[in-house]
């Protein structure tokens, strides 16, 4: 039961839901006025739905009844549509191989939770802004590691730093120039051929400079090093110094990242709506927090199940735990792939289950392997299933290491 995008989105096409939608089933093409959800690709996750900031989204049940047509526009969109490939993808390549391209990207993604980053404390931040005029005379290293520091090209950027104090120099070192040229006597040496000359020698010193510092962006290479916007003459030895206080001023100026939220047992509330937002949870419900390693004589394969109940009205409508049950599964061994269907079978839950969004029925996984085994062990401790197969022989031929379990005894 796929999502569908109605009238609310046409000529806003804001991509909140492309950017939170695990599987990449969102697309629109040039001239549409709206974006499009594919339903052979949706997965009924639900993340697009509560993203979307005009409320153009709805499951295909729950279409008002205004907007029924949009049900149809949206299949038609997809019967001729072609999605992208990757930039870069050989040429020739079939469908098939983009498309599992595209399914390596999904897994990379879902299996990367992206973590909060560090910032400049508000407090300091019109400082830092401020003093782009002089920390841009400071050299490529130090200026790295402040926009590190500060995760934001507003607050500060090297390459705009740089610019700028390139600017001011082309005032800073004529008048420089001048003033020594002058000897002190500034009235003699004013509009005379001395000091034309002491201010175009100090122009074409901050224009050599200037080229020099954007040395890297201006060539015409294609190396993938970063530009170095280096420093100028005068703040080499600044540089030097305040390089090696910047560690030490790190805690006063930046705020450093909380640690990602788990939701493992424990270390979350048991209410509330985490259970809406913590990604991770959403792609346990349809089996995408999975993987399968490679040992000698055997591949581990580990499946996280979903822990925790979504936070929804169907829950406080049927009283539905905090906690999911275990959910059934079934492993079997095909030629060179190990299956793994589970089904949500508990009967608290069988009102929602697989009618609801939120509470899909269950979900198949497939694992290529390199071996034709006849035998396996699956074990499922702590919501997470694991799966022993020998590349040959028996489990019991195996050399396991058993998990110890420490209990205090009493008495």
């Amino acid at each position: 039961m796929a999502y569908v995008i109605a009238e609310p989105c046409v000529d806003v096409m804001d991509t909140a839901c492309v950017d939170v939608c695990p599987v990449d089933c969102i697309h629109t093409k040039e001239g549409e006025k709206q974006l499009y959800i594919n339903p052979a690709e949706c997965i009924d996750c639900a993340a697009c739905e509560p993203a979307c900031p005009v409320t153009a989204i709805f499951i295909l049940d729950d279409v008002p009844e205004q907007w029924t047509s949009y049900v149809e526009l949206n299949e038609k969109f997809f019967e001729d549509f072609v999605k992208p490939t990757k930039a870069g993808a050989a040429e020739g390549e079939d469908g098939a191989a983009a498309a599992d391209e595209d399914k390596i990207g999904i897994e990379e993604f879902v299996q990367t939770i992206e973590s909060p980053k560090s910032s400049i404390r508000p407090i300091f931040r019109p400082f830092v802004m401020l003093s782009q005029l002089v920390l841009g005379a400071f050299d490529a290293k130090f200026k790295r590691e402040l926009e590190e520091m500060a995760q934001n090209p507003v607050i500060f950027s090297a390459p705009i730093s740089t610019g700028i104090n390139s600017l001011i120099n082309l005032t800073l070192y004529p008048l420089v120039l001048f003033l020594l040229f002058s000897g002190g006597n500034l009235g003699s040496a004013l509009f005379t051929g001395k000091g034309n000359f002491a201010i175009f020698l100090g122009v074409i010193l901050a224009v050599l400079e200037g080229l020099y510092r954007f040395r890297d962006d201006l060539a015409t290479t294609d190396s993938e090093e970063p530009s170095r916007y280096g420093a100028s003459i005068y703040g080499w030895i600044p540089s030097l110094v305040f390089r090696l206080l910047l560690p030490a001023l790190r805690p006063v100026l930046v705020t450093e990242p909380t640690s990602p939220r788990s939701t493992m047992p424990g270390a979350v509330l048991t209410d509330g709506p985490i259970y809406q937002e913590d990604v991770r949870e959403r792609y346990r419900r349809y089996g995408m927090l999975n993987r399968m390693e490679e040992q000698v004589d055997r591949y581990v394969i580990e499946i996280e199940f979903p822990r925790w109940v979504p936070d929804s009205t169907y829950k406080r409508k049927y009283n539905l735990p905090d906690r999911m049950p275990d959910y059934t599964y079934q492993v079997s061994l095909g030629e060179g792939t190990v299956d793994v269907e589970t089904k949500l079978e508990d009967p608290r839950f069988a009102e929602v289950a697989g009618r609801i969004s939120s509470f899909p029925l269950g979900f198949n996984n497939v694992f290529r392997i390199e071996a034709q085994p006849e035998d396996f062990q699956a074990m499922l401790r702590d919501k997470v299933l694991q799966i022993i197969v020998p590349k040959s022989g028996k489990v019991e031929d195996l050399v396991i290491d058993r998990p110890i379990h420490y209990a205090k005894i009493k008495g």
